[in-house]
């Protein structure tokens, strides 16, 4: 079929690039040589290995109750979304399949719609988190038995830039996951018209989780829908207000309960849905350890109508019934208006204000007016990771098992930034992410884990460091595997362009980081360990 792709691509008629690539396939152990330090840097006493490759734009991985690994194929750059997996054996099984062929004359019934923001696999199911045909966000629940597929919760507010993000299952045994703005910074703007959201779906803005009053501002921007008989050149949009709109001091939360920019919990068989917390740009990855949820937060872009500068990206355990701080304070809970955040003036003169201004009033705001507490750095700040660096999935260290002398860790893999599209266009410091760190949740340290020596990408690597695809390019998710190894996906090269994101096929691949010795002692989360990489 490839072979037939192929050559009907060469005819001049239209397929899809991913059947003429190689497909995924698992390494043969008899192939898998560890990867040499001196292109990827990782802890002593383990060895890392390619274990997967070919990949296209993956973002999620999970193990099911047979060991074999499961991996989402998010659908990124506009591809169809696939989920399949490898048995221990190497064999692979497919779990979604939206083939999308030149001849099909219908859509597969149920489509899943990207991209996937997460999976995970509990009593035999596999709950995925999507998109639906209008681009609300879904959770749907497939039975690995027999293909079959159930609606757990629906209707979720996801047409704007994030839909929904991670699944993780609590104590409680309850499903948590959570679910990114509408926009960067509470603001519709032209960054929202490059991604092509506001045409399709006008109306859309943020949507408040209580009863908020707002302060007197109003953006301008360039309006892309000006004409002779239509609006005029300037757009003046309000916070949690359509496009060009900014007639509303008050704006209430939706009647059906279902807001963005939150991390929410529901039954695994779908009903009692519950906000957990708010204010949260984008939950990106959400994770355990024991009855307490870890998750991390990308923090405001330079871009759109209020570009914010240098907001960090952050790691922060959940309180229920908290506000988050978003779009009023940084990622890392400082406000706004500070110094430190403020963006040159050519990228924001042209909106009207000479400074970030702050959106809520917070002392009127709230369900009875009570006011919005600010956000507490000690008790919910876990972990700062430099603006830009992409945090993404995350797994705890376990208690037991070869990586048992990390707990009180989380492991955090670093997707790397989005220039220039999220930076305004300027120039950057060098590339930031790429990784995977290592946090000691109680003492806020981060210390890099696995890296890549030469501090790129490996597409920028000289040709030498990219022998055998050894070094990385965007970690996105980790897991730990039965087996007790662990696993880091890495979704492969992705470029962002005009707002669009764009993957290349076949880059993608799957780590695994096993021990080579018997394990040392536990190791207190932040102690000092010679073997520890030191942070960059």
């Amino acid at each position: 079929m490839a072979r037939a792709a192929c050559l009907l691509l060469l005819l001049g008629v239209a397929v899809i690039d991913v059947g003429c690539a190689p497909r995924p396939r698992m390494i043969p152990a008899a192939e898998r040589k560890p990867i040499d330090r001196s292109v990827v840097e990782y802890p002593s006493g383990f060895a890392l290995h390619r274990y997967i490759e070919n990949l296209t734009g993956a973002t999620a991985i999970a193990f099911d109750d047979q060991g074999s690994i499961l991996i989402a194929e998010s659908g990124a750059g506009g591809r169809a979304p696939a989920i399949y997996g490898f048995r221990t054996d190497g064999t692979r099984f497919d779990i979604y399949h939206d083939p999308k062929l030149p001849f099909a004359l219908a859509a597969p019934k149920n489509k899943l719609y990207g991209p996937i923001g997460g999976i995970l696999y509990h009593d035999g199911k596999l709950y995925v988190s999507h998109r639906d045909r209008n681009e609300l966000g879904v959770i749907s629940a497939i039975r690995l038995r027999d293909g079959s597929r159930t609606t757990v919760v629906a209707g979720m507010p996801a047409q704007g830039d994030y839909g929904l993000t991670d699944l993780a299952l609590g104590a409680d045994g309850r499903l948590y996951f959570g679910i990114g703005t509408a926009t960067n910074s509470g603001i519709v703007g032209l960054d929202n018209w490059a991604v092509g959201w506001v045409r399709r779906h006008p109306k859309v803005h943020d949507e408040p989780w209580t009863k908020l009053r707002l302060r007197s501002v109003r953006l301008d921007a360039r309006n892309p829908i000006a004409g002779l008989f239509g609006p005029g050149e300037k757009a003046v949009t309000g916070a949690f207000q359509r496009f060009d709109l900014a007639n509303e001091s008050v704006v209430y939360p939706p009647q059906n309960g279902k807001f963005n920019g939150a991390i929410y919990s529901v039954a695994t068989d779908g009903g009692d849905l519950r906000a957990e917390a708010y204010g949260i740009r984008l939950p990106r990855g959400l994770a355990f350890d024991g009855s307490r949820l870890y998750f991390t937060n990308n923090g405001m872009e330079l871009r759109g109508t209020r570009p914010v500068k240098d907001d960090p990206d952050v790691l922060c355990r959940l309180v229920p019934g908290t506000w988050y701080g978003w779009p009023d304070y940084s990622a890392d809970f400082v406000d706004i208006t500070a110094e430190r955040f403020q963006p040159s003036i050519e990228l924001i003169y042209n909106t009207g204000v000479k400074s970030l201004p702050v959106l809520i009033d917070h002392e009127a705001s709230g369900r009875d007016g009570t006011g919005l507490r600010p956000p507490s750095r000690e008790s919910l700040l876990r972990g700062v990771f430099p603006s830009q660096s992409g945090a993404a999935r995350m797994v705890m260290a376990p208690r037991t098992g070869p990586l048992e002398r990390y707990q009180g860790s989380a492991f955090v893999a670093l997707g790397g930034d989005r220039a220039p599209f999220a930076t305004g266009n300027q120039k950057t410091i060098g590339p930031v992410g790429y990784k995977v760190v290592r946090v000691s949740v109680d003492n806020l340290q981060v210390q890099d884990f696995i890296r890549n020596t030469g501090g790129l990408p490996a597409h920028l690597l000289p040709k030498n460091k990219r022998a055998r695809h050894d070094p990385l390019e965007r970690p996105v998710d980790v897991k730990i595997g039965p087996d007790g190894a662990l696993y880091i996906l890495d979704m492969g090269r992705m470029e962002i362009k005009n707002g669009k994101e764009h993957v290349f096929a076949s880059t993608g691949q799957i780590y695994r980081l096993e021990p080579t010795e018997t394990p040392a002692t536990t190791q207190a989360a932040g102690d000092s360990d010679a073997d520890e990489l030191p942070a960059q």
